[in-house]
């Protein structure tokens, strides 16, 4: 390493080193809310408190969380202290406390999700917990799935894979962008249901646009009908309230360094019991019974300090509050939204007819731009970081705020939005 870059990255590690304390919430960094808890959680003041525990962009607004969640400093501190005590203990490590971690983690998840935690595989991400079950499930030629049209593309490719490996038929639902009802949407998978139709994907939130589908309801709707699900919620764990469509779901899967701000590479695979023995792993397995839930993580060498650092995520998770959390999403949502839904040459590609139909992701664009070109520019002449949503079904620039987002970080968007509509 080059002497200015060991400098540089030798300050960077001495100024986590030396924050205060009071920054930490694992009881080993002795964690103080003390400050923060001094101001009203709907003032700004409180927020304003609350981005101090990220370390948040300077040279630019960061308003593209979708893609993961930064981890807040007490995560953040916690993580690297295992990275170090592990590097430091080395295989010895591995070989003798690896399993106590993962279990004890296993443990805190369960208690957290309100599942049982023989049910529930600890993985890397969505994509990976539901190409086990895709790959893994056992079809036969005929057999139908029905998918959404604003599916994530790596699901849509795994069903696809399956077309081409076991001759399987997907069909895609048509989910409108604004719903008027729960009705319309369950109509959007009935029409294409048949007596060969297995099992329907869904997805909780939709990342495209962050609308949230009634999950709960088609659920039971496709168990009355002896069909199986598999919920897709990499967006909505630890973002809105997941415990009845966790509880029902046949299969479930979410990506912890989204909303739970766990760090990268962590996610579930939630399997009800019944189903574990007749889903192959995506890795082949020999340490575990086919029916034990275990057997979805083989994946080799794994960096088990992330896996204990999803407890510490769920303290700061507890410690804001679930309610509190989502309702302050939502509400940086609505503050930008309301504010622009109704000019010219505006379009809104998220629900806005019904507060529960979307929470902090919302997705929009301008009548005259590309959603890449609008994006650009929100960089390039604004100093706003968001992404681009080119998609056969939604066509907008998505923006997706975070806990540390500020009224003010909007009223930036909000301003030009303005300037480039005009």
């Amino acid at each position: 390493m080059k002497r200015k870059s060991f400098i540089k990255n030798a300050s960077a590690i001495l100024a986590l080193q030396t924050l205060p304390s009071n920054l930490f919430a694992n009881s080993d960094f002795n964690f103080n809310y003390q400050l923060l808890n001094q101001y009203d959680k709907n003032s700004e003041d409180y927020w304003i408190q609350m981005s101090k525990m990220f370390q948040v962009p300077q040279d630019f607004i960061n308003l593209e969380n979708g893609y993961f969640s930064p981890q807040p400093l007490s995560t953040l501190a916690f993580h690297q202290k295992y990275e170090s005590a592990i590097n430091h203990k080395t295989s010895w490590f591995m070989r003798n406390e690896q399993s106590d971690k993962i279990e004890k983690s296993r443990s805190s998840l369960a208690e957290f999700l309100k599942c049982n935690k023989e049910e529930l595989a600890i993985t890397r991400n969505t994509t990976e917990s539901l190409n086990n079950v895709i790959s893994g499930f056992p079809w036969k030629k005929g057999d139908e799935v029905i998918i959404g049209n604003q599916d994530y593309g790596s699901m849509v490719a795994a069903f696809q894979q399956q077309v081409q490996r076991n001759g399987i038929i997907v069909k895609v639902a048509q989910i409108p962008l604004h719903p008027q009802n729960d009705d319309e949407i369950i109509e959007a998978f009935s029409k294409l249901l048949t007596p060969k139709t297995k099992v329907i994907h869904l997805t909780h939130l939709i990342n495209l646009s962050g609308q949230i589908l009634p999950a709960s309801k088609i659920i039971d709707w496709a168990h009355e009908k002896n069909i199986q699900v598999m919920v897709d919620a990499a967006h909505s764990v630890a973002h809105i309230d997941t415990s009845s469509v966790i509880q029902k779901a046949d299969y479930f899967a979410a990506s912890l360094h989204k909303w739970l701000c766990c760090p990268l590479g962590v996610g579930i695979l939630k399997i009800k019991q019944e189903h574990i023995a007749q889903i192959y792993p995506l890795m082949s397995d020999e340490d575990y019974p086919k029916n034990n839930i275990r057997k979805f993580e083989h994946q080799g060498t794994k960096p088990i300090q992330s896996i204990i650092a999803i407890e510490e995520a769920i303290a700061f998770h507890y410690t804001i509050g679930a309610e509190i959390k989502e309702n302050r999403l939502r509400y940086l949502k609505n503050y930008w939204i309301n504010k622009v839904k109704n000019l010219p040459k505006v379009v809104i590609n998220t629900p806005t007819n019904d507060s529960e139909r979307s929470c902090a992701i919302a997705n929009f664009n301008i009548e005259g731009y590309k959603p890449t070109q609008l994006s650009k520019l929100l960089f390039e002449k604004y100093k706003i970081f968001s992404v681009a949503i080119e998609h056969p079904a939604i066509n907008g620039v998505r923006i997706t705020p975070h806990l540390y987002t500020l009224e003010k970080d909007l009223d930036a968007l909000v301003g030009a939005v303005e300037e480039l509509r005009s």
